[in-house]
């Protein structure tokens, strides 16, 4: 009995948590507004759709990755200028950062330098003790645009 009841409990609890944040249908935004740190904040709870260009595959060598993140599948894209920086450290060339599960993967691994796409999902902050250290982009869904 007790079995049952802790059940229906987290039943509950669970649809609470997934149906209770009320998203819009996702809108196009700019891909510099949604990924610069002075809005990204915005885009944390609910999905929007950027157009961007594929990078490369991976995360910077030497670097750590988020933890929130760490178990995701990590590729760089850039805005329609191509406008890449260099990282600190090693002064490695790099996009901004998006991660996917990795289930979902294969909609990237096929992707070349260059190729146009349309991404939807949502931002996160990296902070730690308070500064921020980066945006990413959490990937929900990809179409390649041709």
């Amino acid at each position: 009995m007790n079995k049952k009841i802790v059940l229906l409990f987290a039943f509950c609890l669970s649809t609470i948590v997934s149906f209770g944040q009320d998203c819009p249908k996702p809108t196009k935004e700019k891909y510099k507004k949604v990924m610069s740190s002075a809005f990204a904040k915005e885009f944390k709870d609910c999905p929007v759709i950027i157009d961007a260009v594929y990078f490369k595959e991976g995360f910077l060598n030497g670097y750590r990755k988020p933890k929130k993140i760490k178990k995701m599948y990590f590729f760089q894209c850039t805005d329609d200028t191509g406008t890449t920086k260099s990282a600190g450290l090693t002064n490695e060339v790099s996009g901004d950062f998006f991660v996917i599960n990795k289930d979902l993967a294969d909609k990237v691994l096929d992707l070349e330098k260059g190729n146009k796409i349309s991404v939807t999902g949502t931002t996160f902050v990296q902070n730690y003790f308070g500064t921020e250290l980066g945006v990413y982009f959490i990937v929900k869904d990809i179409v390649k645009v041709e």
